[in-house]
């Protein structure tokens, strides 16, 4: 595992995260600095000043990330998720529906078995009224070239494939629909990491 390298723009190699990701059963996919064998995210602790092991701890901006205890003010002064100062088109929640005492929002886990019960029997009374007879399965097709050099990455779980097999068909439905023209933009709301946006750009928009 030692070697494993990414191909990037331009055939340039850079070397991958050695960190074996227990869950997803693969290595951590992030790229390295050079002469390094893990990203910033697993490096191994490094040593302070004294001799102490550095720490990692969860970012006050955002914990779903971390960094380095002894650099913590550097890191909150250049973290992408500390507040900035928005422009006045953005407005938080805007489209987010006000919460009220006659309907307040609750997790899943707190919804008693018996409503998710009368939930879950009523999409399948709709399902079978209006669906069931009426959804026509599409042919599978060959994975498409612009996704294949991901598919085919050796160690990819059937799980990871998935999303690439699903953008794959999108692509091919695209196409037979003939939507891919000149001066034609289309924009990937929920993008997640914008995999499908990338993927159509490396199939279509680099004539």
């Amino acid at each position: 595992m030692n070697g494993s390298c990414k191909t990037v723009k331009n055939n340039y190699i850079s070397p991958q995260c050695q960190h074996f990701v227990i869950r997803k059963k693969r290595l951590c996919r992030m790229t390295v600095k050079p002469g390094k064998s893990y990203c910033g995210e697993h490096e191994p602790l490094p040593k302070t000043d004294d001799g102490q092991d550095d720490t990692r701890i969860p970012c006050p901006n955002d914990p779903k990330h971390t960094c380095y205890a002894s650099k913590l003010e550097k890191h909150l002064s250049i973290c992408n998720a500390r507040q900035q100062e928005q422009p006045d088109y953005i407005v938080h929640n805007i489209n987010a529906p006000a919460e009220t005492g006659e309907c307040p929002r609750l997790p899943l886990a707190k919804l008693p078995p018996e409503k998710i019960l009368q939930v879950i029997d009523k999409i399948n009374v709709l399902y079978d009224k209006y669906l069931k007879d009426e959804i026509t399965a599409l042919p599978e097709q060959p994975i498409h070239s612009a996704v294949l050099p991901e598919f085919s990455e050796a160690g990819r779980t059937e799980s990871s494939r998935r999303h690439l097999r699903q953008a794959s068909s999108l692509m091919r439905l695209v196409e037979e629909e003939q939507l891919v023209a000149d001066r034609t933009a289309y924009v990937e709301l929920g993008a997640g990491k914008g995999q499908l946006s990338f993927l159509a750009w490396r199939a279509w928009g680099r004539g």
